[in-house]
């Protein structure tokens, strides 16, 4: 993903886009998120840096499943769990 704008727009197609094609083409595009440990950072980034709820859905449910998919060491599963809960506690 080049940059934070590129991704906000690709998530809003994934959630928002009636086109079947675009919408598995956005999937399939970010489906690296909740699959692949070494996204684990820009996941923070996102929910970090972004306004956007679209976005912050991807982060936010990618980190879920890589908590819960994952044999992760039980320090970044904690820090995982505290930026989630911090970052549902900002969006309120």
């Amino acid at each position: 993903m080049e940059s934070l704008a590129q991704l906000e727009a690709l998530c809003e197609r994934l959630y928002n886009s009636q086109d079947t094609a675009e919408r598995a083409h956005a999937e399939n595009s970010l489906r690296c998120f909740s699959v692949n440990k070494d996204y684990i950072p820009q996941c923070q980034y996102i929910l970090d840096n972004s306004s956007q709820p679209y976005s912050l859905m991807l982060a936010s449910s990618s980190l879920l499943k890589q908590v819960t998919d994952h044999s992760l060491p039980l320090n970044l599963r904690l820090d995982i769990s505290k930026l989630l809960i911090q970052s549902f506690k900002l969006n309120d």
